[in-house]
């Protein structure tokens, strides 16, 4: 699923699979193909965290409780957006590097 319309990742970096980490050449990127795993890595990691700060925070009663779920949901949605707008940073490179590639070989 492409993130903008009119996209596309070089058609020859799809599925590139565990071969493309063993490419010595560059010629194939393993990062387009593996962003979405990555993010749902994030967010698996951020629930954990947030899991972790109500648990922390049944050790001092409710009130500690319900300030781990308000401030770890905060923490949650911060971390969230910042990996989200890394990752598609990340990708704007990429498309850049398809958009030159596609310039340079236009005759």
């Amino acid at each position: 699923m492409a993130l903008y319309q009119g996209e596309s990742v070089s058609e020859n970096n799809n599925n590139v699979g565990l071969g493309g980490l063993f490419d010595l050449s560059f010629e194939k990127f393993i990062t387009p193909s593996v962003v979405k795993i990555i993010y749902i890595l994030v967010i698996v990691m951020a629930g954990l965290m947030w899991l972790f700060a109500m648990i922390a925070g049944l050790n001092n009663g409710f009130g500690g409780f319900v300030g781990g779920f308000l401030f770890g949901g905060l923490a949650f949605l911060i971390m969230i957006l910042i990996y989200r707008v890394f990752l598609e940073l990340t990708m704007i490179l990429f498309r850049i590097n398809d958009n030159t590639e596609k310039m340079a070989n236009k005759p």
